[in-house]
């Protein structure tokens, strides 16, 4: 581990009991005030050579040392009248390079990795467990409000999933909004499924399907520009209340 600096500074000064500075005074560095602190004898000088006790320059300074290796921010010394605290002068340099640095904690590298299996950099892919579901989100009564917003670097809003889950397409370039893929559907698979109940790929409150063969079928009126109002008919009966327009296929 680190060794943080002590001593070395103006403030730190061996001294009698009288607080006349003593020159060439031999002190002792301990890791507490109390009479059950611990001698520390690991420290070195600047250059890192071992030193096990301290002594004051010619005027009396402390030089400067560095501590134990163990990042301790203050120790006590002791020149004969009792131990006195030193605190790390490198404390403020430490604090300014903690503040720089873009992780001190490394909390944003842990974020980083526990978030990496759902929410994946640029271009990587969600491995979803079997069985789990990837994303909830609890659908609300506000129509403002979005789940999922895509939009373009001008603002422009393009694919929207709303929070009453309608869902919005607004495509950038070739105008394809929605293409769905039905390889192997067969002719009585539904591939489009609009029920008046809840979404369901079922029959049953179906109003408007569309199947695999590409047959459509609907229970209301399909209105289009090029379709008139002609009625079309077919078994062994005509219909009951012909209008100008129908047509009747007899067949039976």
């Amino acid at each position: 581990m680190a060794r943080n600096l002590f001593g070395g500074t103006t403030a730190d000064v061996a001294e009698d009991i009288d607080g006349r500075r003593v020159p060439g005074a031999v002190g002792t560095v301990w890791d507490g005030p109390s009479d059950g602190a611990r001698q520390l004898t690991d420290l070195t000088d600047v250059d890192g050579a071992p030193i096990i006790q301290l002594v004051a320059d010619v005027r009396g300074f402390v030089p400067s040392f560095y501590g134990p290796p163990n990042d301790a921010e203050r120790v006590w010394v002791d020149f004969g009248v009792g131990r006195i605290a030193l605190v790390s002068v490198t404390v403020g340099d430490r604090l300014r390079k903690h503040l720089l640095d873009t992780d001190p904690h490394q909390s944003r590298a842990y974020t980083d990795e526990r978030l990496s299996g759902y929410l994946p950099a640029r271009g990587t892919e969600v491995q979803s467990p079997v069985g789990d579901t990837w994303l909830s989100a609890v659908v609300t009564d506000d129509s403002t409000g979005n789940v999922i917003r895509l939009r373009t670097a001008d603002g422009t809003e393009r694919t929207r999933l709303r929070s009453t889950g309608a869902l919005y397409l607004d495509t950038i370039g070739k105008k394809a909004p929605l293409c769905i893929g039905a390889p192997g559907y067969g002719p009585g698979q539904t591939v489009i499924n609009v029920s008046s109940t809840a979404a369901s790929p079922a029959n049953e409150g179906a109003v408007f399907q569309v199947k695999g063969d590409g047959s459509v079928i609907s229970s209301g009126t399909i209105t289009a520009s090029n379709l008139g109002t002609a009625r079309v008919f077919s078994g062994p009966l005509p219909p009951a209340a012909p209008r100008a327009g129908d047509v009747w296929v007899k067949y039976g």
